[in-house]
């Protein structure tokens, strides 16, 4: 195999191994990916032929101007704009054109930086975990691909462009290579400087509209929360600060909806800028929080905050929050990655609407409000107070109503009322609508709330998943109490069992928890490690290197004073007598740490010592046999050896004679031994030492 055929190849395959997460990732279409990796398949089978003639400059040359119309077509209307597409197919179709061109080596490593370029662009936009078995893959291929080409280069400026030199024992150079890299990366990732977006952002498809997550737009429909009913994605995690709490519901408020037209919601107006106390702590309520969580929430492409309906207390990582006239708390720009804050709960709900006022008030509006409907109200709710009203009104619409997500066959004309009247079933927007319109009918203000209901418990971590399938609508009505005020209440009209619910345990739902917490972990400290988790990754070294110099310091503090002659007094302790001395319990990580470290140098010591020899082994083999009795000559021969050996040790004659059969073919034959001679070699020798000892 010719010098120039091995490169061709090893660059074909790292070729066809760069672009393989883009059709993943979105960047590129399947389509687009197979006609590349047909391509470069070709490549390979024709580099494996090694012929002379390869593409010429001029061919080149013709083929970029025949792309270009292509790529100006590409660029406005398939992308629509979109520069990243495009680019990524530019590249894509240029190393390809340049494989079937590499005629002089620089052509050669041209190819390489451009495989180099479509790795970047292919690493850029990924955020799953498996990414990190293609990092790997793609890491050994590229040192198997330089060292090779460093050589090969070597051997062709010596002029020896021998096929059967070009040899090269590989192992042991990438298992030490790949360790070193990653025991550098891992420190370089968490000091380099981040920016704000650790991956590629592209705009969503369609119609070029920002896409939000369904129940958190400015309108929903009746059917958007069921529509993503069925999906396991995790909508936000929460983590209970201290000892967690008894079960409770667990409710989070999102967004509130006050007009109803034609089957459509549309969001309380905004009331403005949230009130900041004491640096980035926003106050819900004057009252004091009884417990604290920590939530993550996953961007919904809505700016929406969502908050248990407890929250009297915000403490986010941003300088302004928003509120609307229904108290849904939003931020004031839409996120790209996780959004971490930390909130404070009392033990009921507090909720933040707006006092209604005179009318034209939103929550009293009547426009979809039928004669039916009300007729209705006023049947089910009777005399009696708001809040007895709105109880009887709820528990006739769980009663006497089916939960469903067949809808199959209905008309859209009037949807409010043909759930009441003519079908008697529907989902949660269903019912939280009608509960919401009639309460108008009969004088009480209201309106409708989307958000997450429920969720569940994940042992791995001891955190609470709230995921899509959570995802819910309920109703609030404002109800005067008795004597002066009044305040906004939450009634849920949905039946048991179109409520989301926790799963039950099985070994299923383990693996997807486990599962969840790798994710986590992955989201949390990889794709949105940033610039205050670097702030306090160095707070934390500086503590660990304080605490781990004060361990010395007690150490000399106690042997000075125990050199200092004691004092006269009765039941007086010198400082040294009190003094515990180091803290075992905070040196055990340092400790931990030493060993690994130690472990490290050792691996990387094993994997730098020179490989074992035919030389190497025959004077090992010539000290064992000097211990076992009278030492030899120096002058003795090697066969002269290997009879005295099967003289003295008959168990171990044969594998000692293969050992000095390979030293004396090293030695004196000239002929350095292979990789599989050395394994030889190796058990040869361990298998005349254990002959040995069991003769003692």
């Amino acid at each position: 195999m010719s010098f120039g055929r091995q490169k061709r190849l090893l660059l074909g395959w790292l070729a066809l191994l760069a672009p393989l997460p883009l059709p993943f990732n979105g960047m590129v279409l399947w389509p687009v990916l197979a006609l590349y990796l047909a391509g470069v398949l070709y490549f390979l089978r024709r580099a494996s032929a090694d012929p002379p003639r390869w593409l010429p400059r001029w061919a080149m040359n013709v083929l970029g101007l025949a792309y270009f119309p292509f790529f100006f077509l590409d660029l406005t209307a398939f992308s629509r704009g979109r520069v990243v597409q495009p680019a990524i197919h530019l590249c894509l179709f240029a190393l390809l054109v340049k494989l079937f061109s590499m005629t002089r080596e620089r052509d050669k490593w041209q190819t390489a930086m451009g495989i180099f370029f479509v790795f970047l662009a292919a690493m850029g936009t990924s955020v799953h975990p498996a990414i990190v078995l293609y990092l790997v893959a793609f890491l050994v291929l590229a040192l198997v691909l330089l060292a090779r080409f460093a050589f090969l280069h070597v051997l062709a400026g010596f002029g020896r462009e021998d096929p059967s030199l070009a040899r090269l024992p590989m192992r042991g150079f990438l298992w030490t290579s790949a360790l070193a890299t990653v025991l550098l990366a891992v420190p370089l990732f968490a000091l380099l400087p981040r920016v704000r977006a650790p991956f590629i952002v592209g705009r969503s498809p369609g119609t070029g509209m920002t896409l939000e997550a369904a129940g958190f737009s400015d309108q929903v429909t009746l059917d958007s929360i069921g529509n993503i009913r069925n999906s396991r994605q995790v909508a936000l995690r929460l983590l209970e600060e201290g000892r967690p709490g008894p079960d409770r519901e667990i409710r989070f408020k999102g967004a509130t909806y006050d007009l109803y037209q034609k089957g459509r919601w549309r969001r309380s107006p905004p009331r403005g800028p949230l009130r900041r106390e004491r640096g980035v702590r926003f106050f819900l309520s004057r009252a004091e929080p009884e417990r604290w969580v920590r939530i993550w929430l996953r961007p919904l492409r809505s700016r929406s905050l969502p908050l248990p309906v407890e929250a009297v207390r915000i403490e986010p990582r941003v300088p302004r929050l928003e509120i609307d006239e229904g108290g849904a708390v939003a931020l004031a720009f839409d996120p790209f990655e996780t959004v971490e804050y930390r909130v404070g709960l009392t033990d009921r709900p507090v909720l933040l609407g707006a006092v209604p006022g005179p009318a034209p008030d939103p929550t009293l509006d009547l426009a979809s409000v039928t004669p039916r409907m009300t007729q209705l109200a006023a049947r089910v709710m009777r005399e009696g107070s708001g809040v007895e009203k709105a109880e009887r009104l709820e528990r006739y619409l769980i009663q006497n109503y089916d939960y469903t997500l067949d809808f199959r066959g209905r008309s859209a004309k009037n949807p409010i009322e043909d759930f009441l009247f003519v079908y008697r079933s529907g989902q949660c927007e269903y019912f939280a609508s009608s509960m919401v319109l009639m309460l108008r009918s009969q004088g009480i203000p209201a309106r409708l709330v989307t958000g997450f209901l429920g969720g569940e418990y994940n042992p791995f971590e001891g955190y609470y998943i709230v995921r899509d399938s959570n995802a819910h609508a309920w109703v609030e009505a404002y109800l005067p109490a008795a004597g002066a005020g009044g305040g906004w209440r939450v009634f849920d009209p949905t039946p048991p069992a179109g409520r989301p619910e926790a799963r039950q345990e099985s070994s299923w739902l383990l693996a997807q928890q486990a599962w969840d917490f790798m994710l986590f972990r992955w989201d949390r400290y990889v794709l949105t490690f940033g610039l205050y988790d670097q702030i306090r990754l160095f707070g934390g070294l500086r503590a660990m290197w304080s605490d781990f110099w004060g361990m010395f310091q007690r150490q000399d503090r106690g042997r000075a004073e125990d050199s200092q002659p004691a004092e006269t007094g009765g039941g007086e302790q010198s400082e040294a007598a009190s003094d515990p001395g180091p803290d075992l319990e905070s040196a055990l990580p340092y400790l931990i740490g030493i060993a690994l470290l130690a472990a490290l140098g050792g691996l990387l010591a094993f994997r730098l010592r020179s490989p074992l020899t035919a030389t190497a082994a025959y004077r090992r083999l010539r000290r064992r046999l000097d211990r076992s009795g009278a030492p030899f000559p120096d002058s003795l021969p090697p066969l002269a050896v290997s009879r005295e050996a099967a003289a003295r040790f008959p168990e171990a004659a044969r594998p000692a004679a293969r050992v000095i059969d390979f030293y004396l073919r090293e030695s004196f034959g000239g002929q350095e031994l292979q990789e599989d001679e050395r394994e030889a070699l190796k058990e040869a020798l361990a298998e005349a030492e254990r002959g040995m000892r069991k003769a003692g």
